[in-house]
């Protein structure tokens, strides 16, 4: 099974029968958490002795406060030309980044204005999150905006273990499944709390 990690900030019921509390609980997160979730689009450029290549990246991000703060991860838009996000229902917003750190493989970056559709993303205390708790990704793998995978926290491990580049990243394992576009997006716990920040996932052929 392919390792998947976060970056911390830290089935159909017969007619009759009720709805698994589990089921429900998911459900309702992730109509909760949505408003907050948006796909990044970058686009950048390389120079060299051919010329100039141009090239796009798409990943996840999640909105943290109401003046318009997204965190991403920053392999998404580092050294990027133009950031826009887009944000559910399809409304596109630019943004540039204002802070970031590579060692820990999170970007901040500013919406150029929020969206009346979107609402921040409350903050957990990842520090409580142990192995076996439930967990909820949303993001847009290959493209596919507003996905959600769920599975388990798998293991935690401390800073500077998992990737030597990211000295200052500790790094939660999960089963639920992430795939390239997902990168930036948010992990949440099962009160659709952010937890995390996807960053990369280790498998033999780069995919869940």
């Amino acid at each position: 099974m392919p390792r998947l990690l976060a970056a911390l900030l830290v089935g159909a019921a017969l007619l009759g029968t009720a709805v698994p509390a589990r089921a429900q609980s998911l459900s309702d997160a992730f109509r909760k958490a949505a408003p907050s979730v948006v796909v990044v689009r970058a686009k950048g450029r390389d120079v060299g002795l051919g010329g100039v290549t141009r090239f796009s990246e798409t990943g996840s991000g999640v909105l943290i406060s109401a003046d318009g703060k997204v965190m991403t991860a920053a392999h998404v838009v580092d050294a990027m030309d133009e950031i826009t996000v887009e944000v559910i229902g399809g409304e596109r917003v630019s943004a540039k980044v204002v802070a970031s750190e590579t060692a820990a493989d999170l970007s901040l970056l500013q919406l150029e204005r929020v969206p009346v559709r979107m609402q921040p993303a409350k903050m957990a205390n990842s520090d409580t999150v142990r192995v076996g708790d439930q967990v909820m990704v949303i993001g847009a793998p290959y493209g596919l905006a507003y996905s959600m995978s769920a599975g388990w926290i798998s293991a935690r491990w401390p800073p500077n273990t998992v990737y030597k580049t990211m000295p200052l990243a500790e790094f939660f394992q999960t089963t639920a499944t992430i795939n390239t576009g997902n990168s930036g997006g948010p992990m949440f716990d099962v009160g659709a709390e952010v937890i995390g920040i996807v960053s990369h996932n280790i498998s033999k052929s780069g995919g869940s």
